[in-house]
């Protein structure tokens, strides 16, 4: 029912095109396949190579180290901000709501994503993706829609007031891992997808499905990812991180 009614199933019935970005190597595929089908991945390994713990799906999905849950995150923001690009003229990654200040312990306001002109002409809307593994351990005894409902409720009492302080509007994009979309997401993909259907003169139905296998694909690459990504960072031996030692190089 879940896979139904979240229509999650798009890219098992989408032509493996390279040119739209529906091409998945073959252990992405197969990764796809086992979350989409609540399998067990195979030829996972025993051990997660950031922390050392016992490397089950959960642990694969939810472990921080090593950066490939941001990494996840993230893909689908890209994938959200490269179709938004293909309708709205001005779309930008990571625009700062409220700025870091030297003299306050305050870190400054950051989204995930600001596109001018998607609900209100001339007026910038600003959305903040989340993606939640819904069948952690620790929402087990909660419904996928409820776990998403409640994020979404979070992402607003974080930001809707900061934006909209700026004449602004906020959507937050929360998701679950295996592509299940909260109804403002679902509602902005539609959305899109309507604006898509008259720029490109095609029927609703192709840029709908076009819209949401781009998404889809995403998905499965990202949770891939997770699962076959390495979370050992590679550890430089140059003694430093940005390039000022470069300037005494260069004279």
């Amino acid at each position: 029912m879940r896979v139904v009614e979240g229509k999650t199933s798009s890219w098992l019935t989408t032509l493996p095109l390279q040119s739209c970005h529906f091409d998945l190597a073959p252990v992405q595929f197969r990764d796809g396949l086992a979350l989409h089908f609540l399998r067990h991945p195979s030829n996972l390994p025993a051990k997660c190579d950031g922390c050392g713990a016992n490397f089950t799906l959960q642990h694969a999905l939810d472990c921080k180290k090593g950066g490939l849950v941001i990494l996840r995150h993230n893909e689908i923001r890209d994938c959200i901000g490269d179709l938004a690009s293909q309708v709205w003229p001005q779309v930008i990654k990571e625009p700062i709501v409220n700025k870091a200040t030297a003299t306050s312990s305050d870190p400054g306001l950051r989204l995930d994503l600001g596109i001018r002109g998607v609900w209100q002409p001339q007026v910038e809307a600003l959305f903040d993706v989340r993606v939640i593994d819904t069948d952690a351990p620790s929402h087990c005894h909660r419904a996928p829609n409820a776990i998403l409902e409640s994020s979404s409720q979070e992402k607003k009492r974080m930001y809707k007031k900061a934006v909209e302080d700026r004449r602004g509007t906020f959507t937050p994009f929360v998701l679950s891992v295996d592509g299940l979309l909260h109804k403002e997401a679902s509602h902005f993909i539609k959305h899109m997808a309507t604006a898509l259907s008259s720029k490109w003169d095609k029927a609703y139905s192709i840029t709908s499905s076009y819209v949401r296998s781009r998404l889809a694909f995403a998905g499965v690459r990202a949770v891939s990812l997770c699962l076959r990504g390495s979370r050992t960072k590679w550890r430089s031996g140059l003694g430093f991180h940005d390039g000022a030692p470069l300037a005494s190089f260069m004279e």
